[in-house]
């Protein structure tokens, strides 16, 4: 295999490593007071625990969820869509209800589109019985019930398709990993941290002892660094022993195992049984890839006794961790990225830049600069914060802006966001969401039809009515220029189906005049070698000879 693949693939592995240091760190629980007095690291550990772990939908998979919320949202739109659709759209309203209580989330939804009703939707979702029930009282007065194992059967029925639609599989299976959502209440920092280290432990415990030492030093911004470097030259049994030494603790490490299956089982179709024999899969197949390096160097970088940085090839990341400041720096071939954290009293300001050069003439360079001012957790239970956002990406010579602004007062959290491409307003959406008191939640009653009785819960559709009504709220143009839009979408996709086709058919075809010699006669045993025996033999016996002008005496089967 080249260095290059080999850089590419252990580049993907560090920058996932690295992330996950910049994030998973152990600290302890903290009390809102002390913000002032943690470090960066420690408040980084603290946004992510929020995020994960407040009284949120994990805590229906834990049966010890108890939270409600109510949220008002207004969708106004700008000029970019309007000049797209040809028509004016006016806003667009949703409000919800959702409640939490113990192993059941139940939420109501209604949408309106410039004051007139469009959709409602009640949904229950029992974690006990592992269903999920939803109503569309404008559609049908009965409720569906979905298990998890239908979404399961689906999933299985797609991918054994010969012709499976990538982007159908990739939302079931999104969906059917639903459910991994309740182990992510039970990740703590503390746990990725020790893991982190203990797989960086392995790999440094396999290096050889021979190592040139040097000086690291640099600024990130404003935060200085004095780092050392080790740099080591490895073998190809060097190489081999470090995969041999990870994967071998991959396969007896339980809490990697719990992780990987609890997480990504659903998606991947990953079972306790089978993730031994995964995990010797993956060894073989990257000792497979490095067979053929017979050296290979890496350089690794050190605060004291801790690894806080990797140099592979022209592959640089670094760790910065002060007091008041953390910063990841990402260099490498046609990318880099830059991210930083300060911290201000309890509020931090969070910067992310980086950029990608087009490998190819028909690409684009890509960018984009994240930077959030003045960002605090106001309620780290309900996962409460305010902050400013402001996200710019650009893709060759088209820039896109996401603007948004967090406040959060007592129990309420409003947000106002606004979405802009080149300089035009597409959306500005309103936010207003306010935590209220969980009551429990009830199975529904009266008439439900399971997957296997959708034929029924089809004939109880309204579904004439139901289209009828939306055509009359969203009004004759804008009906039009959206049926006008969906028309255009289903021709390109069905255009772009076709052109696949030709060209998979091109591709396979059998070109006869590039058979025939200068002397004007034809070379079969060109065709039988480029075709093999078998194909060839089943090439010739469907062709009639009379439509070619060979003579058919010459034809050596």
């Amino acid at each position: 295999m080249k260095i290059k693949g080999i850089l590419k693939k252990a580049t993907a592995i560090i920058l996932a490593g690295a992330m996950s240091a910049a994030v998973f760190t152990a600290c302890g629980e903290k009390n809102k007071n002390e913000a002032e007095s943690l470090s960066v690291k420690e408040m980084l550990s603290d946004v992510f625990d929020t995020t994960f772990n407040s009284s949120s939908f994990s805590g229906v998979f834990s049966g010890e969820a108890d939270t409600a919320s109510k949220t008002n949202a207004t969708i106004e739109f700008g000029k970019g869509v309007t000049d797209a659709l040809g028509a004016e759209v006016k806003p667009l309203s949703l409000t919800s209800e959702t409640k939490l209580k113990g192993a059941k989330a139940g939420t109501d939804i209604s949408i309106t589109y410039d004051g007139n009703n469009l959709a409602s939707l009640n949904g229950v979702y029992d974690n006990e019985a592992k269903k999920l029930y939803i109503k569309v009282p404008e559609l049908s007065d009965a409720y569906l019930s979905v298990s998890s194992d239908d979404f399961k059967d689906l999933k299985d029925q797609l991918f054994s398709a010969e012709a499976t639609d990538l982007k159908s599989v990739t939302g079931i299976s999104a969906l059917s990993a639903l459910s991994s959502i309740k182990n992510l209440s039970n990740i703590k920092v503390d746990k990725y941290d020790k893991i982190l280290d203990d797989y960086i432990k392995v790999i440094t415990d396999k290096l050889p002892d021979e190592y040139e030492k040097d000086d690291f030093n640099g600024k990130v911004k404003e935060v200085e660094y004095s780092y050392k470097q080790r740099t080591y030259t490895l073998t190809s049994d060097n190489i081999k022993n470090i995969i041999e030494a990870v994967f071998e603790k991959l396969k007896s490490d339980e809490d990697v195992k719990k992780l990987a299956v609890d997480i990504l089982g659903s998606a991947l179709g990953l079972t306790e049984d089978d993730y031994a024999a995964k995990v010797d899969d993956a060894k073989n197949s990257l000792l497979k890839e490095v067979s053929q390096v017979e050296k290979a160097e890496i350089s690794l970088i050190y605060d004291d006794d801790d690894v806080v940085g990797i140099k592979l090839n022209d592959a640089t990341v670094v760790c910065v961790d002060e007091n008041d400041a953390y910063a990841l720096s990402v260099e490498g071939e046609g990318a880099n990225c830059l991210f930083t954290v300060v911290k201000d009293g309890k509020k931090l300001d969070i910067d992310c830049e980086s950029n990608i050069t087009a490998a190819e003439e028909d690409t684009k360079d890509v960018s984009f600069v994240l930077d959030i001012e003045d960002f605090e957790i106001t309620d780290k239970e309900n996962g409460l914060a305010k902050g400013d956002v402001k996200f710019k990406a650009k893709f060759g010579d088209d820039t896109a802006k996401l603007d948004v602004v967090y406040k959060a007062e007592e129990s309420k959290q409003n947000s106002e966001i606004n979405i802009s491409v080149n300089d035009t307003q597409y959306a500005k959406i309103t936010l207003l969401s306010e935590i209220t008191n969980a009551s429990d939640v009830s199975i529904p009653s009266g008439t439900i039809y399971t997957m296997d009785e959708i034929e029924k819960y089809q004939s109880s559709m309204k579904l004439d009515k139901f289209i009828t009504n939306i055509q009359k709220a969203l009004g004759d143009d804008l009906t039009a220029a959206l049926s006008s839009l969906i028309e255009g979408l289903i021709a390109d996709e069905t255009e772009a189906s076709g052109d696949e086709a030709d060209a998979s058919e091109d591709e396979d075809a059998i070109m006869l005049e590039d058979y025939y010699k200068e002397d004007g006669t034809f070379d079969y045993d060109k065709l039988k070698k480029d075709l093999g025996e078998e194909d060839y033999k089943a090439f010739m016996s469907q062709i009639d000879i009379d439509d070619f002008e060979i003579d058919a005496d010459d034809i050596q089967m």
